[in-house]
C-alpha cells in the first residue's frame, strides 16, 4: 500500500492516491491547476519506508485542484453582562479541495 504523511499550512495529512483533501484556501488557484506538496515527513511504498529528518529531500507530491469549498458554519456570540449587549454572527472558512492522483 502506497501512502505518505505530508505537512501543509501547519497541518499534517495522511495522503493516499485517488483521494481528495481540504487544505487552506489558495487565492490565485484555478480549477484543474496542479500544486506540489513539498514537505513530506514519511513515505511508504509496500515494504519500502522513507523517514524524513524532518522532511524528505527532493521529493514532492502533485495535487490537482478540483474545487473551492466553504467549511461548516460556526456561530459566534458576543455578550457583555449587565449592559444588554448581544451580537450573533456566523463564519464559514473557505478551503481548497485537492485530489492526489499518484505518489512518487
Amino acid at each position: 500500500m502506497k501512502y505518505a504523511i505530508a505537512q501543509n499550512s501547519g497541518k499534517q495529512f495522511l495522503l493516499k492516491p485517488g483521494e481528495w483533501y481540504d487544505v487552506d484556501f489558495i487565492k490565485n488557484a484555478n480549477l484543474g491547476d496542479f500544486i506540489s506538496i513539498n514537505k513530506i515527513l514519511f513515505f511508504r511504498n509496500n515494504n519500502q519506508i522513507q523517514l524524513g529528518k524532518p522532511f524528505l529531500d527532493k521529493s514532492q507530491i502533485p495535487a490537482k485542484i478540483i474545487q473551492q469549498v466553504k467549511g461548516k458554519k460556526i456561530r459566534v456570540l458576543k455578550t457583555k453582562p449587565k449592559k444588554k449587549y448581544t451580537r450573533t454572527y456566523g463564519h464559514r472558512q473557505p478551503y481548497t479541495r485537492v485530489q492526489i492522483d499518484f505518489i512518487n
